[in-house]
């Protein structure tokens, strides 16, 4: 490293010795020529004052304007006086330096001798090389030269500057290379040849003329030297293939010289000829190169990440040539440094209008040029509904892996294995994720510099919305973990700019890694001489001269922006007037500040444009003169108020539907003049804005704007007006012509553009905005009467379905809900409102499949919506020809539900403080972060922990997350990075079940399994005190009360306390009252009740004050309450349940709020209200989280008369009318199975679980077995129970059987026994059957009552004699697993099994042999095995939710699996007739299936055309019954209802193009996680929505019981490319 003095003194060392000068900064990348000197002649003194000399003589001899102040030019920091060379004047030291870098290059010659592969190179070749030649003096000797006088040579122009840099760069990489062979030496060449070209006289004096080609040899040499880098990275590879690619080398080197032979030659003609074609080929072969060595590129697909598009680079805001060279090379030479301790953020701040923007771009314009621009980011104010600054640094992240390969590949990476990051609004996992961890993952640093620009960042909108960013730039984000900008390579430079604002000065100040730089530190004289330059410039010709470009120039105060309004002032025509007359109006003015500065200027040129004529007619001048103000007011408010930018045809389109008859003009009339002042008005297409912000402070600030003050209370009424206008013209029904319902939005080709042809961008914008619009607007009748008009008219749907295809439909749930509170206090408004919350629900439902196929918001998302539903009231009438829900439409909207999936156990789940997010603890050791809003994972899991996480809980400002885990320890987490902060919390010596934040942040309390409980201090991780004693029993629940003085805990030892938490002493004494273990406990917002929830399946509420309890304790759960908390108003309870169940319970009575939330599958580990109290989120051991509409307090239909829980087990009665089921309910119920409605009331009597029901033969009694480990029997007439209950087994009854005559009873239990009970005394007969040494699973009587056939989880089937209880036979070995049921056939020659293994067997009865092969099919445990009558088929159910029919002849399957169970089908069970299948499922239905394979019948004949043929009118089911014969699939009707007249009657175009083999594998069937029914080809029928479900019928189902499901009437359902015809021609 150099030696030398610290640059922030190196303007005083200028002026005080030429000693000084020779030491100057280290942190420079470039030696002056004194230091050059030092080293490669000894001469340091000598050349240094040569050089300090020359330099004043050079400063001295250029021109200065007469009013420069040179002492206080000279005294500003980094900033000098003087004038851009109009040629290069280069020390004679220096020339030296170049001559002799010259002379060296030119000594360079190739190797002598035959030409060496690279292979043989490897072998022997290097050697030779070293030893033939001096490669340090002969080759690099030269490149160092060059490198130390570039700093010599960048004096000469800024542009320079930057680029010799990079050339540098390239040297030094070149200078790190460690391999040598021929064809690096032949490249080398080369490049020498290019730097002894450089450093000619001639040719260093056109450096400033001949831009376009330095930076084109600049950027050659920049990838010249990286495939030099990577050739030498790869050689030993290709010597290690043994493969000769010379040849390929050879074709490239030549390909570069040729390239810069055309360049250099360029340069000497002066002639910018593009050569960029032969650039980008060799840049193409060496990547072919590198593609050949390393692997073949996979597509790196980076497309659907957030990208700002129109905010880079605008070439149109450079400075003028030659003006702000002293300031550019300053940052140039910045940019250049090296060293670590260069700061790596430039601020340049400065007023509005001081050319801060063009300093900006010009810097990136320069540096795009040679490749070294990173990216260019641009804020706009009147942008700011693009969002910018959700959008910074994924653009940033595209931008540079567009210019860097290995950049591109590790943020592919990134967003492959996290999708959401691409979408993320969330910056900093923006910052670290896409941009800081991939480029962590390159191959790190070439040494040129990498230039970022972030241009008016202060435009990005308010404090709150630049924050995380500014803290980023700064290195001091509040919140721990977020990597700093020093993180990054030590090549990159962000550049940012904005004005001096205080949130800006607050986090800059003082940062080291921040240089800060003010337009105001620029001296007067020096942006007086750039202003001068651009006015002389503008007004070239028009017959100004020098004395008036000087007055502009010192009249413009420092302020480009004035001086390009006055040119443009003064260049514009005017009537009567000359443009001198111009000028003098313009130096005339002379405000006191540089603010007024820009607004007198601006009120000249306005007052200009409204100049009128009043020599004739003064009172008719004065009129028009209003006229014109009024509209400038007018169209400047629609412009400024609009929430992006739109061009003029948009305007007037808007324009045409104000409200006001004289604002229904021509926009043009009024912007056709302010070209000086606004973007866009000589191109149609091109956005109308403002060109620079302060033009928009001017018109609003009413203290300026005089009369021209815009209020843009009445634009944004007008807006609204016209947005809601234009919608009622412009939306239609199917207003992109969608092809057919079947497809995705996505396969239907050119849909994109007829999306862009069909939806214009007033159209566009009008339905995104309109309620922003309103919003913002003082409430008034009429506008309010525009709403409901929208809301009373079916265009409401066309607006959904326009939004859809523009894919802004979610955007218009927060967005309706503004509507609401824009009415509050209208009551005559009511039903507006209640619509827009109708519509948010709709949307909430139903919003993602729209976006999917959005032919389904009519045809499946209309139908479907509840019939109390405002929006089904209105408007289902208008679209007849959909699907319908003949029977079980709900009636209002359900809890609506989003569901959460994982890939474990969710044991605890917390909302974030704003509602916006999720945290979940898992049984997978992981914690997860989701959006509330869409359901959608952010970012990676969060991993640290050794096992379950057992409880999660957000910090008081949302900023930090504590979790508890079964490893004993505390861990606390950054929400927004996902990091770890600090070390984990470690003092519990058993597992951590609970944690909680105090309320004020500052600590965190924790319960634990032993039995203590602990604060800890949030900051530092330390313990607080010492652990809280008192509970005998593990914690379960700890919690702090609102006040943040006590804790409130919940422990096994059935007791709830109070503890002081500064003390850490009990409060009083332990609450006493439940009978089993408090698992939870929280309090109420107002501190004065506390709920706990216990193992004894009840809540509790206590008085926090007296301890006592309140009321009467809570019951309905059937199980232990594992989860409570109330609601942030304190008026209800939510419980979870082991039960799967929810409740929700008014804390004031204690009594429920409607009925149980079901839908879990698993026991409810943890319930929670959100903090705005609108939604519950729940977690499950099923592996879900659920959310809830909170708000629902109606019914949804009426109550469903079924089991709450799973149906284990399903018999038919001997003549086939009713059915008898058992459920973990723990209750008997029959059914009619006609009509599938209950016969009578549940049988109740059983404590748990029942695991078996079967009729008796003469079908007048009912054996039951249960987990109670009791059999009971009943009387199938009455109901009522027959006898005591029949006890001998010790554990859980599995299975029971009658035998044929009735009189005996066989049971099989998880104690291993079989037993036999006399069916008449209930008592044993005999003792019990002892064998299998696993539980029993299944038994069974055969036919003729004398034997027993029985199957364990011991993987055997055995056969006993029903006499004797002896075992028959050996057992039956074949499964691998358990045997989970057993069945004779009718004959009782055969005994099927199935089993965990999937597998179905038959065996021979008489000889215990199996028969056949196994039957393979299921993907899951076959949990039960039936025959039918005659014994011809076999029926299964199995854990994968299917039915499957076997021949049991062949063991083939019959047809395809029976499809409609939501979760494993447990039981099985065949008519005697043969006819129907009843089945039981965990999913807590019983569903009847039609048995008999039908063949389809004929299609009609009547006609070939569909029945939604446009020469077809829709026909109604009973007009159509007795002409056209029913369409059926797979030999099912395609019907989902149990009525067959609803089955779907046009199913040609559904079926087309089906093979056979299609039409006897493709089921209609709902998937229950997509909700989609999909036909043939993948052709979308209909979608249902997630509440409706698990009681939908699927073809071939005949009825599911509870009955209440819906049932869908298809006879009349228009869909496919027919679908249009849905709805009914007005």
């Amino acid at each position: 490293m150099r030696k030398g003095n610290s640059s922030r003194n190196s303007t005083q060392q200028t002026h005080t010795s030429n000693e000084a000068t020779a030491g100057a900064s280290s942190h420079r990348p470039r030696s002056r020529v004194g230091r050059f000197l030092q080293k490669v002649k000894g001469s340091v003194k000598d050349g240094a004052n040569r050089l300090t000399s020359r330099s004043k003589d050079s400063r001295n001899r250029s021109p200065v304007p007469p009013n420069v102040d040179h002492e206080r030019a000279s005294s500003t920091p980094n900033i000098e006086v003087q004038v851009a060379p109009s040629g290069v004047e280069v020390e004679a030291v220096t020339q030296s330096a170049l001559q002799e870098a010259q002379e060296a290059a030119k000594r360079i010659h190739p190797l002598p001798g035959p030409v060496i592969t690279v292979a043989s190179a490897g072998q022997d070749a290097q050697t030779k090389l070293d030893v033939a030649y001096n490669f340090q003096d002969t080759y690099l000797k030269p490149l160092r030269i060059f490198d130390s006088v570039i700093g010599g040579i960048a004096d000469v122009h800024p542009y320079a500057k930057m680029a010799l840099g990079v050339l540098s760069c390239a040297a030094k990489i070149i200078l790190a290379q460690a391999d040598r062979d021929t064809a690096v030496l032949k490249l080398l060449d080369k490049l020498c040849e290019v730097y002894g070209f450089i450093t000619q006289d001639e040719i260093l004096g056109q450096i400033s003329s001949m831009r376009a080609i330095l930076g084109k040899i600049s950027q050659q040499t920049r990838e010249f030297a990286h495939f030099i880098k990577n050739y030498s990275e790869t050689s030993n590879f290709w010597n290690r293939l043994g493969k000769n690619v010379f040849s390929e080398t050879t074709d490239t080197i030549q390909k570069y010289s040729d390239v810069f032979d055309g360049l250099m030659q360029n340069f000497r003609d002066q002639v910018a000829c593009d050569v960029a074609i032969h650039v980008h080929d060799i840049g193409t072969h060496v990547h072919d190169i590198a593609i050949h060595v390393h692997r073949t590129e996979e597509i790196l697909d980076l497309s659907g990440m957030a990208y700002a598009e129109g905010a880079g680079l605008d070439t149109r805001k450079q400075c003028l040539e030659g003006t702000r060279t002293e300031i550019l090379s300053q940052i140039t030479e910045w940019v250049n440094r090296t060293g670590d301790n260069v700061p790596r953020v430039l601020w340049l701040s400065g007023p509005a209008g001081k050319g801060k923007s063009a300093i900006a771009h010009t810097i990136a314009k320069w540096f795009e040029d040679v490749g070294g621009l990173g990216s260019c980011y641009t804020f706009d104010r009147q942008r700011e509904a693009d969002r910018r600054h959700e959008k910074i640094f994924s653009t940033i992240a595209r931008d540079l892996a567009d210019r860097d390969p290995e950049m591109r590949r590790a943020l592919a990476d990134t967003v492959q294995v996290a999708s959401s990051l691409k979408k993320t609004a969330d910056i900093i996992q923006q910052w670290q994720k896409l941009l800081v961890e991939p480029l962590g993952k390159s191959s790190g640093s070439t040494g040129e510099p990498i230039v970022i620009v972030i241009d008016a960042l202060d435009e990005s909108g308010g404090v709150e919305t630049r924050r995380d960013l500014l803290g980023i730039l700064a290195g001091k984000h509040q919140k721990s973990g977020v990597p700093k900008i020093t993180d990054l390579p030590d090549n990159f430079r962000f550049i940012v700019t904005s004005r001096p604002l205080g949130d800006f000065n607050d986090e800059f100040h003082g940062v080291q890694h921040i240089i800060q730089m003010s337009m105001d530190d620029i001296p007067p004289a020096v942006a007086e001489r750039d202003i001068r330059a651009y006015v002389s410039e503008e007004l070239e010709g028009l017959g100004f001269q020098d004395r008036e470009f000087a007055v502009l120039a010192e009249k413009a105060d420092g302020l480009f922006e004035w001086a390009r309004l006055a040119c443009g002032y003064i260049k514009k025509s005017h009537a009567g007037l000359s443009r001198m007359d111009c000028y003098d109006a313009v130096v005339a003015r002379d405000p006191a500040e540089r603010t007024m500065l820009l607004h007198s200027m601006y009120d000249l040129i306005l007052t200009d444009i409204m100049h009128m004529d009043t020599s004739t007619n003064a009172q008719h001048s004065q009129k028009l003169r209003s006229t014109a103000l009024a509209r400038f007011r007018s169209v400047m408010g629609q412009i400024l108020s609009t929430a992006e930018p739109l061009p003029l045809a948009s305007l007037n389109a808007m324009r045409s539907y104000f409200p006001t008859r004289e604002d229904n003009f021509d926009v043009e009339l009024v912007v056709k003049s302010m070209g000086s002042l606004l973007s866009g008005t000589t191109n149609p297409d091109s956005p109308i804005r403002p060109l620079h912000a302060s033009f928009r402070d001017f018109l609003t600030d009413e203290r300026f704007g005089g009369e021209f003050f815009i209020d843009l209370s009445k634009a944004q009424h007008d807006l609204a007006f016209a947005s809601l206008r234009v919608m009622e013209d412009g939306l239609r029904f199917n207003i992109c012509d969608l092809k057919s319902s079947y497809m995705p939005n996505s396969e239907d080709s050119g849909l994109r553009e007829r999306v862009q042809k069909c939806i214009p961008p007033h159209l566009s914008y009008s339905s995104r905005f309109w309620t922003s619009h309103v919003r913002t607007a003082v409430f008034d009748k009429e506008l309010a009467k525009e709403v409901k008009l929208l809301f009373d008219h079916e265009r409401l749907f066309f607006w959904l379905e326009l939004l859809a295809l523009i894919n802004a439909l979610s955007s218009a749930v927060p967005a309706l809900s503004l509507i609401p509170q824009w009415l509050k206090s209208h009551s005559e408004f009511k039903d507006v409102s209640s619509t827009a919350m109708d519509i948010q629900r709709f949307i909430q439902v139903f919003g993602g499949m729209i976006l999917h196929s959005t032919p389904h918001l009519y045809v499946s998302a209309l139908p479907f919506s509840p019939a109390n539903s405002p929006l089904s009231r209105q408007f289902s009438a208008r679209f007849p020809n959909t699907l319908r829900v003949a029977f079980g439409r709900d009636m209002n909207w359900p809890a609506v539900q989003t569901v959460l999936r994982h890939t474990d156990s969710v044991l605890s789940v917390s909302f974030s403080p704003d509602s916006t997010r999720i945290v979940t603890g898992l049984a997978d050791k992981t914690v997860r972060l989701w959006d509330a809003a869409t359901g959608h994972p952010v970012g990676e899991p969060l991993r640290g922990h050794t096992d379950c996480v057992n409880s999660v809980s957000f910090s008081p400002d949302g900023t930090r997350i504590v979790t508890g885990s079964w490893d004993k320890t505390v861990r606390l987490w950054d929400a927004a990075t996902g990091q770890a902060v600090g070390e984990p919390l470690r003092g519990h010596t058993h597992s951590v079940n609970s944690v909680s934040f105090s309320p004020d942040g500052t600590r965190i309390v924790t319960g634990s399994r032993d039995s203590t409980v602990r604060l800890w201090d949030a900051a530092t991780g330390q313990p607080v005190g010492e652990p809280l004693r008192g509970h005998t029993h593990p914690v379960w629940s700890a919690s702090f009360l609102p006040d943040g003085a006590r804790i409130v805990t919940g422990s096994e030892d059935k007791t709830v306390r109070l503890w002081n938490a500064v003390t850490g002493q009990p409060v009083g004494e332990p609450f006493r009252g439940h009978a089993d273990s408090v698992n939870s406990v929280s309090f109420s917002p107002d501190g004065t009740r506390i709920v706990s929830g216990s193992r004894d399946k009840t809540v509790r509420l206590w008085d926090a004050a007296t301890g006592q309890a309140v009321g009467e304790p809570l019951r309905g759960h059937t199980d232990s309450v594992n989860s409570v908390s109330f609601s942030p108003d304190g008026t209800r309870i939510v419980t979870g349940s082991n039960d799967s169940t929810v409740r929700l319970w008014d804390a004031s009575t204690g009594q429920p709020v409607g009925e149980p939330l079901r839908g879990h599958t698993h026991s409810v580990s943890s319930v929670l209200f959100s903090p705005d109290g609108t939604r519950i989120v729940t977690g499950s051991r099923d592996s879900t989280v659920r959310l809830w509409d909170a708000a629902t307090g109606h019914p949804v239909g009426e109550p469903l008369q079924g089991h709450t829980d799973s149906v284990n087990s399903v018999s038919f009665s001997l003549d086939g009318t009713r059915i008898v089921t058992g459920s973990w309910d723990k209750t008997v119920r029959l059914w009619d199975a006609a009509t599938g409605q209950p016969v009578g009331e549940p049988l109740r009597g059983h404590t748990h679980s029942v695991n078996s029901v079967s009729f008796s033969p003469d079908s007048t009694r009912i054996v039951t077995g249960s987990r109670d480990s009791t059999v009971r029997l009943w009387n199938a007439v009455t109901g009522q129970p027959v006898g005591e209950p029949l006890r001998g087994h010790t554990h859980p009854v599995s299975s029971v059987s009658f035998s044929p005559d009735g009189t005996r009873i066989v049971t099989g239990s998880e104690d291993k026994t079989v037993r036999l009970w006399d069916a008449a005394t209930g008592q044993p007969v005999g003792e019990p059957l002892r064998g299998h040494t696993d539980p029993v699973w299944s038994v069974s009587f055969s036919p003729d009552g004398t034997r027993i056939v029985t199957g364990s989880r011991d993987s055997t089937v055995r056969l006993w004699d029903a006499a004797t209880g002896q075992p028959v036979g050996e057992p039956l070995r074949g499964h691998t697993d358990s045997v989970n049921s057993v069945s004779f056939s009718p004959d009782g020659t055969r005994i099927v099994s199935g089993s965990w293994d999937k597998t179905v067997r038959l065996w021979d009865a008489a000889t215990g042999q199996p028969v056949g092969e196994p039957l393979r099919g299921h993907t899951g445990s076959v949990e039960s095995v039936s025959f039918s009558p005659d014994g011809t088929r076999i029926v299964t159910g199995s854990w994968d939710k299917t039915v499957r029919l076997w021949n049991t002849a062949t063991g083939q399957p019959v047809g395809e699996p029976l499809r409609g169970h939501t979760d494993s089908v447990l039981s099985v069970s065949v008519s005697p007739d043969g006819t129907r299948i009843v089945t039981g499922s965990n999913d807590s239905t019983v569903r009847l299936w039609d048995a008999v394979t039908r063949q389809p019948s004929p299609q009609p004949t009547e006609s070939n055309h569909s029945a939604f043929s446009d020469d077809h009118h829709i026909m109604h089911p009973i007009e159509s019954a007795t002409t056209m014969t029913w369409n059926t699939w797979n030999n099912h009707l395609i019907s989902f209802s149990s009525n067959s007249i609803h089955a779907m009657r046009n199913t040609s175009e559904l079926t087309e193009g089906a093979s056979h083999d299609d039409r006897n594998s493709t089921p209609f069937f709902l998937g229950s996680d997509s909700g989609w029914v999909v036909g043939p080809k993948s052709r979308l029928l209909f979608w249902v929505p997630l509440a409706s479900r698990r009681l939908f019928y699927s073809p071939g189902c005949v009825l599911v019981i509870p009955r209440g499901g819906p049932e869908l009437d298809l006879s009349r359902m228009a869909h496919g490319q027919y679908w249009q015809k849905c709805r009914e021609e007005p």
